[in-house]
């Protein structure tokens, strides 16, 4: 009888934490129901700084695992790039009124874009019979080391301090900027730390496990479909990706004791046709916008 690792069960849980928390937040900051880190091009970033590892010459950083080598890679550029942009004066940053619609139609065609050169590349390395990560677009935790501990506990606990520290200003911008900026609330800084934790939740998960689609999209509306969570945002924010990680590991579970011919189905692909099927529920229910 298969024994489930008690490590691959925290690692799920932080997966399912971080998923939903960057869904929640996406959202948040953008005032849109519909936007998660797939339609805003995280996804497709994080997935280039694994296809980039690969390209890496041999021997580059070879004490590190490629996950941990692609995950360093991204923080070292993405963090710059955040600093960069919180320094930039503020009259030609835009916070106040970000252009939404805009941001998900080029953030969907980024990542249709790093799709078709991961097919690319996929093909390439295949071709040559080069190990190449071709499970990436549906996320599992079938490969797991005890070392991904560190960086997943280390955000775990970033996050947490964070949301416990803001909440009472998520639930002011969840009535409106307006209302959080005359109350004295750092508008820009909270925009930019809110998608900067975003990002990187998405690209620790991505970097480690692959894409787990709509999951990021679809958590926080299942967290609102209870009162608890739609009467507060400050439930949302800091009890739902809790939750929401034990419904991940149990999802997991299910995924590692009922295999189909002996193989276990990849996670990312159950939830990607879970999800899907939830998101075109919430279409047809008009729910999609937070109200």
């Amino acid at each position: 009888m298969l024994e489930l690792d008690f490590i691959r069960i925290i690692l799920a849980f932080f997966c399912g934490y971080f998923l939903c928390l960057s869904g929640s937040l996406s959202q948040l900051t953008t005032n849109n129901g519909i936007s998660s880190p797939s339609t805003l091009g995280m996804d497709g970033f994080a997935v280039a700084f694994v296809i980039l590892t690969y390209f890496l010459p041999v021997g580059f950083f070879d004490w590190l695992s490629p996950t941990h080598l692609s995950f360093c890679i991204f923080l070292s550029l993405t963090v710059p790039i955040f600093i960069f942009i919180s320094r930039r004066p503020k009259e030609i940053t835009v916070w106040k009124e970000l252009p939404t619609q805009k941001i998900i139609i080029f953030g969907l065609a980024f990542n249709l874009f790093i799709g078709a050169i991961f097919s690319i590349v996929q093909f390439m390395f295949v071709a040559l019979n080069f190990d190449f990560p071709t499970s990436i677009w549906f996320g599992s935790l079938k490969q797991y080391e005890l070392s991904y501990l560190f960086p997943f506990s280390l955000l775990f606990l970033i996050c947490l301090i964070y949301t416990w520290q803001k909440k009472s200003e998520f639930e002011l911008l969840n009535f409106g900027k307006a209302i959080a900026e005359n109350v004295g609330i750092n508008l820009r800084k909270l925009i930019l730390f809110n998608l900067l934790i975003a990002l990187v939740c998405t690209g620790l998960v991505i970097s480690y496990f692959g894409v787990f689609s709509f999951l990021g999209l679809v958590f926080p509306h299942i967290l609102r479909s209870f009162r608890p969570f739609k009467d507060s945002f400050k439930y949302e924010i800091v009890l739902g990706p809790l939750v929401m990680g034990v419904v991940f590991s149990f999802l997991d579970f299910l995924c590692f004791y009922f295999l189909i011919y002996g193989a276990e189905v990849p996670v990312g692909m159950v939830s990607g046709v879970l999800g899907s099927f939830f998101l075109i529920f919430l279409v047809l229910k008009s729910k999609l916008i937070r109200s």
